[in-house]
């Protein structure tokens, strides 16, 4: 029997064995973790060719694989960034060279994750949130001048993600960008948003949402929550915006904070006191919503439906 033939035979059966108990859901493995060992198959089929005694091939074959299980526990466990993009450059006939970008992120849902937030820190464009996929997160950008670093932290049975815009922007030339999100439904959400001239469009009906907190600037906010989470707060910091929210009919919602120079209209609400306003049904309903604001030349809508 050729020692050969036994070792590449042990190595294909113990993958196999691995991938089978992956399927059944004996396990979960990273794959993307996984992919980033591809170097220890060449070191293994050097090891295979070697001119020496079996006994010591196997030892040797036993040392990477033991080398490649931790390597795959740090990959595991180490924040990724991911998201390719493509740029096109073309002449522009009055400011010479722009830049268009076309990235696209995602990022596989693992179903231990009970928790997830997303931070983004975004400028100029069109961004919104077009509904639910199987993904944990699934995202693209189009638009002038406009490029995102994207990095997912899991961590127990919570994952972050954070898009940041990292590109310079240039009045007149983000015009065109537009940011489009989907979002895995089960895990509940927290949502941290600094957005500046932006137009800002996320209907979160179909999220368990946690906590949202915009930090705005001469933008269009347009927020819609479901009845899917019992407890929800929102804080928005806004400049000169338009700030539109939409709550279910029978949820209780309670509104505190200060505005200069800002019309309101705040559907079914009553007003408590300077700054607080709060829906009839406040007390007794099941689900309730915070809304803390904080607003300077905007205006400011509240509807039920």
């Amino acid at each position: 029997m050729k020692h050969q033939n036994v070792f590449w035979g042990t190595i294909l059966i113990s993958s196999g064995l691995f991938l089978l108990l992956d399927r059944l859901g004996y396990c979960d493995f990273d794959w993307w973790a996984v992919g980033k060992l591809w170097p220890f198959l060449l070191i293994l089929w050097g090891v295979s060719i070697l001119p020496v005694q079996g006994f010591i091939k196997l030892l040797l074959a036993l040392v990477i694989i033991v080398l490649s299980v931790f390597m795959y526990a740090r990959y595991a466990d180490a924040p990724r960034e991911s998201g390719a993009y493509y740029h096109y450059r073309h002449d522009d006939e009055d400011d010479g060279e722009d830049t268009y970008s076309n990235q696209e992120f995602r990022e596989i849902y693992n179903d231990s994750i009970l928790k997830a937030s997303l931070s983004m820190d975004a400028a100029a464009g069109i961004y919104k949130l077009n509904g639910t996929t199987g993904e944990l997160i699934f995202a693209e950008n189009k638009g002038n001048n406009t490029r995102f670093d994207f990095k997912v932290q899991e961590l127990n049975n919570e994952a972050k993600i954070t898009l940041k815009q990292r590109s310079d922007i240039q009045v007149g030339k983000n015009k065109g960008s537009r940011f489009d999100l989907m979002l895995n439904p089960n895990p509940v959400w927290s949502f941290d948003f600094d957005i500046g001239a932006a137009e800002f469009d996320f209907n979160f009906s179909d999220f368990k949402v946690e906590k949202i907190d915009i930090d705005g600037g001469a933008a269009s906010i347009k927020v819609t929550l479901g009845e899917l989470f019992k407890e929800t707060h929102i804080s928005i910091d806004a400049g000169a915006s338009s700030i539109n929210v939409t709550i279910p009919e029978g949820a209780g919602c309670k509104i505190e904070g200060s505005s200069v120079l800002s019309s309101r209209n705040l559907d079914g609400f009553e007003k408590m006191s300077k700054g607080h306003y709060q829906t009839a049904n406040f007390e007794t309903a099941s689900q309730k919503i915070y809304i803390r604001m904080d607003a300077a030349v905007s205006s400011f809508t509240v509807k039920r439906r």
